[in-house]
Formats: structure tokens, sequence, C-alpha cells
């Protein structure tokens, strides 16, 4: 069953007005897509070193939620980008699709 309330549509419009007051507007959303793939290798760096040193550490853990936090301000910026105003209702969309598929 689906969450009621996921709120991303607030997140989008966060992020797009948090870009503008602190100068980061100024990018393409092909720019976006190359810094949010920079922010993914961070996060695969992150789960690396968790698993080379086997096991999520207190430290390990806040590191992973903040590359997975900068992950998903720059995932919620290209959709804002992108026109995309309604990601809850996409989402709710897809996993309907997704559950005629797997169940």
């Amino acid at each position: 069953m689906q969450p009621a309330d996921m709120r991303l549509n607030e997140l989008i419009r966060y992020v797009k007005e948090m870009k503008v007051k602190r100068g980061f507007d100024g990018t393409s959303l092909e720019q976006e897509m190359v810094l949010f793939i920079e922010e993914v290798g961070e996060l695969a760096h992150e789960v690396w070193q968790t698993v080379r040193t086997g096991g999520v550490s207190e430290g390990g853990r806040r590191d992973l939620a903040f590359e997975a936090v900068d992950c998903l301000i720059f995932l919620l910026s290209i959709a804002g980008m992108a026109g995309i105003d309604d990601l809850e209702g996409y989402l709710r969309e897809k996993e309907a699709i997704n559950t005629l598929r797997f169940g």
C-alpha cells in the first residue's frame, strides 16, 4: 500500500527556491545531470567504504545519509527543471504499473 502523503512535490518547490537563494540556479539540465552523477559517485564511494570496513558505523551511516541527501536534492532539481511538478502523481502511477507487473 502506497503512503497517502509523500510530499515530494513540496521538496521540488523547496529545492527550486533554495537553488535561487544560494545562487545555484544558473545550470542547464545537462549540467545538473552531470552534478547528479558526481553525487551518485560519492554515494557509491561511501557504500564501498561500508563494505570494505565490514559494516555501517554511526559515522558511516551519517556520511551515507548526507550523500543520499545530496543525490536526492539533485534528482529533485532535475525533475523541477524538467517541469515535473507532480512527482508524487508519477510515483503513484508508476507504482501501480509495478504492482501489476511484480505484485
